[in-house]
């Protein structure tokens, strides 16, 4: 009898490591790792989560989450189960993973792009390298040499988001501790108080405190109480302020590109996967379309932006510029706008 357990437990274990459908749903495993050689610090808590990514430039779509606590050591087992129903065969996905501590303070996450469910993508056996994204200690350490140190040594990344407040935008760029508020053609810097609940910042008359994906604003008495994220918009912003000219953006594969006049343009391909730079020269003009090409001894880019109404193939956005870009052998094709600066 107990050798018949085993065998049947032994055929489930194998079942769900192979991503197998149970009932009406199918599983993918794997496992949730990282480099830094430490134990996982008490009470952490582990998410792993699979989304639709087809979009590249809209937030993705939550298919199947797991939550592990109470783990103490890495690497971790998980198991997604998702419905396969949803899985549309032009569609992209993938697979993420953080680790946070019990004040919810994120500590480990992937930073790269984990396909899963498409053509020679294994949908079991996957592992998941997890990179560090602690906060940096207000205290002085020992000193320890760097190869041999176990901390994660990584400051908190700055981040770039926009709210809608009852029809005022608002572009919040966050760094550790502190918040740059644009709002009405104004910028200040805030500062990092202590909250109950969510986020809180303050300074110079204004606040901005943000829980999750809503936030409350004020500005000299004014007070905005039902503010929420765009995550669509947040792309563009974060490209505003770091200076960039035009951005444009396609679809099958995803592809995003950046226009920083006499300095450089970036394309992004392949879903996030590949990323190049190179000079951005001074572009011509003829008929209205705006030419730029960029030979190097490995590529050989071509842009034109054409001013003319164009729509986004999968979310329906509408833009004020179709983009064609050739890539050595490569054709990409998409919209794009031009930045207003922020302020």
């Amino acid at each position: 009898m107990r050798g018949l357990s085993l065998l049947m437990l032994s055929w489930l274990l194998l079942g769900c490591a192979q991503g197998v459908r149970t009932g009406n749903g199918a599983q993918i495993s794997g496992e949730v790792t990282y480099r830094e050689r430490m134990a996982l610090p008490p009470d952490t808590r582990i998410r792993v989560w699979l989304e639709d990514v087809s979009l590249a430039d809209a937030p993705a779509t939550l298919l199947a989450e797991q939550r592990i606590e109470s783990a103490r050591a890495v690497p971790v087992p998980f198991q997604l189960n998702y419905d396969p129903d949803q899985i549309q065969p032009r569609h992209r996905y993938a697979v993420r993973a953080e680790i946070r501590s019990s004040s919810d303070q994120l500590l480990w996450t992937t930073t790269g792009h984990t396909g899963i469910l498409g053509e020679n993508q294994p949908n079991n056996g996957l592992t998941l390298l997890l990179h560090a994204v602690a906060k940096a200690p207000s205290t002085p350490a020992p000193a320890q040499h760097p190869e041999t140190t176990d901390a994660p040594v990584i400051v908190e990344a700055a981040r770039t988001y926009v709210y809608e407040c009852d029809g005022l935008e608002v572009v919040v760029h966050t760094a550790p501790d502190a918040l740059t508020l644009y709002a009405e053609n104004t910028s200040t810097d805030l500062q990092r108080v202590p909250s109950a609940s969510g986020v809180r910042y303050e300074g110079a008359g204004r606040l901005f405190w943000s829980k999750g994906d809503t936030a409350l604003l004020e500005i000299e008495g004014r007070r905005y109480v039902d503010c929420r994220s765009n995550p669509r918009r947040a792309p563009w912003a974060d490209a505003a302020l770091r200076g960039i000219d035009f951005r444009a953006l396609g679809n099958e594969p995803g592809w995003s590109l950046e226009v920083d006049e006499r300095n450089h343009i970036r394309l992004v391909t392949d879903y996030g996967e590949r990323s190049l730079y190179l000079p951005a020269p001074a572009p011509s003009f003829a008929g209205g379309v705006v030419r730029y090409q960029v030979q190097t001894k490995e590529h050989d880019l071509r842009l034109e932006i054409e001013p003319q109404a164009c729509q986004d193939s999968m979310s329906g956005e509408a833009f004020e510029a179709g983009v064609r870009v050739r890539l050595n052998d490569e054709q990409f094709q998409g919209c794009g706008r031009y930045l207003p600066a922020i302020r």
